[in-house]
C-alpha cells in the first residue's frame, strides 16, 4: 500500500491529576509528616555510629563531634523528606519548620536531662548549636527542591 508521509505522532505520557497549588497548612501538614520519619531515620544514624564507636578502643572521646554531626545531618535529611512531601515545593518554608520543630524538641528535651548528664557548656554555645539547625535544615529543603529544566531543540 501506499504510505503517506506524515509527522510520528509524539506519545504522550498521561498528566497526573493535580489537587491545585499547596496551600500554609498542606505543607504545614508535610512538615508534621516529615518529622516522625525524620526522628526514625536519625534514630538508625545514631544507633549505626554507636556501633561504630563501641568498635573504637575509646568510644568516649568522640562522642560529642559525631553526636553534633548526627544532629545536622538529621535535620537536613528532614529538610529534605519535608520538602520532597511537599511535591519538591517550597524549599525554605519546608526547611524552616523543619528546624523549627527541631529546636522545640531539643531545648524541651534539653530540661528533662538530669545535671548530671548536661555539659558545661555555656548558654550562647547551645544557643548557636541550635541557631545552626536553620541552615541544615534549608540546604537539605533546598537540595531536594524542583529544579527548572532547560528544553532542547
Amino acid at each position: 500500500m501506499f504510505r503517506q508521509n506524515r509527522k510520528a505522532a509524539r506519545r504522550h505520557r498521561p498528566t497526573k491529576e493535580k489537587a491545585g497549588a499547596p496551600t500554609l497548612s498542606s505543607t504545614v501538614k508535610c512538615i508534621l509528616w516529615a518529622f516522625p520519619v525524620t526522628v526514625g531515620v536519625g534514630l538508625l544514624l545514631l544507633f549505626g555510629a554507636t556501633a561504630l564507636l563501641l568498635l573504637t578502643k575509646d568510644p568516649d572521646r568522640y562522642h560529642s563531634a559525631v553526636g553534633l554531626a548526627l544532629v545536622y545531618l538529621t535535620v537536613c535529611i528532614g529538610g529534605a523528606v519535608a520538602t520532597a512531601f511537599c511535591r519538591r515545593r517550597f524549599p525554605l518554608l519546608c526547611g524552616g519548620g523543619t528546624a523549627l520543630l527541631w529546636v522545640l524538641l531539643l531545648t524541651v528535651l534539653s530540661f528533662c536531662v538530669p545535671r548530671e548528664w548536661r555539659q558545661d557548656t555555656a548558654w550562647s554555645i547551645a544557643l548557636l548549636q541550635r541557631l545552626l539547625l536553620l541552615p541544615a535544615a534549608l540546604t537539605g529543603g533546598w537540595l531536594t527542591a524542583r529544579r527548572s529544566r532547560r528544553r532542547r531543540r
